[in-house]
């Protein structure tokens, strides 16, 4: 009964949505600003049918997944070595906020004029991911408790337990909110930084077309598939990394 409640309440709102869309559009008059809902539907059933379409797709999510997937273990690993090293936190904390605080555009426009197109929304998923999972597992291990650092001098825990008993239990759910923050990130930097540098084959690249040749269908479509895959891909990152978590404080 709750969950026919939940989609009830998110057709209404989906419905509701999708007409204001349509009378805004009616009222502007203009497909190439405003396009209906109806032929951005038909347009976007249009490219599902193809296999190019796919090949876009995956090529966008492979990128982005690589750049995160490195930004997160390069996060996880500044954070143990600073947590290990003081000099190592002396030389990493800054970095890590100035990182942080520069926007992502000037980040991804550095980057192009450096390296091959075709790496940079690699390169800006990473900068842009790495910052959270370092804070969040720094914060992790400066709210291990007490009595349970205590408990594991006296005991004269070794590394692996340490590790074990210690450090991954009370890391653990940091690291999680950090990687779910980090997840519609990182999509977002990636397509981002393809629709700035162009890369052959990519999601950001179509939009960029879209723009420069006024196909306004086309990036509404585009954009709706961007939205879709990012809230898919959430949905089932979330679901693993809460179960991942789970048996790791088990």
């Amino acid at each position: 009964m709750i969950k026919k409640h939940k989609v009830l309440k998110v057709l209404i709102a989906l419905v509701f949505w999708i007409g204001l869309w349509e009378i805004l559009s009616l009222i502007v008059g203009k497909a190439v600003i405003l396009p209906s809902p109806v032929s951005v539907a038909i347009r976007l059933g249009e490219l599902l049918i193809t296999g190019d379409f796919y090949i876009t797709c995956l090529n966008s999510i492979a990128r982005i997944f690589a750049g995160l997937l490195s930004g997160v273990l390069l996060g996880v690993l500044l954070a143990v070595v600073s947590k290990m090293s003081s000099i190592v936190d002396a030389i990493v904390s800054p970095a890590v906020s100035v990182i942080k605080s520069t926007p992502v555009a000037s980040i991804i426009i550095l980057l192009l004029f450096i390296f091959a197109k075709g790496i940079i929304p690699i390169l800006a998923s990473i900068l842009i991911v790495v910052p959270i999972i370092y804070e969040n597992v720094r914060n992790g291990f400066d709210n291990i408790p007490e009595n349970l650092t205590e408990t594991a001098k006296i005991y004269n825990f070794n590394t692996k337990k340490k590790i074990t008993m210690l450090w991954i239990p009370s890391i653990t759910p940091y690291f999680i909110a950090g990687s779910k923050s980090a997840l519609g990130i990182a999509w977002k930097a990636g397509v981002a930084a393809e629709v700035i540098c162009v890369p052959a084959i990519s999601i950001g690249t179509m939009l960029y077309d879209a723009k420069i040749y006024l196909e306004s269908t086309d990036l509404f479509a585009w954009t709706i598939v961007v939205i879709l895959l990012s809230f898919v891909i959430e949905k089932l990152l979330i679901s693993l990394i809460s179960k991942i978590g789970g048996k790791a404080n088990g």
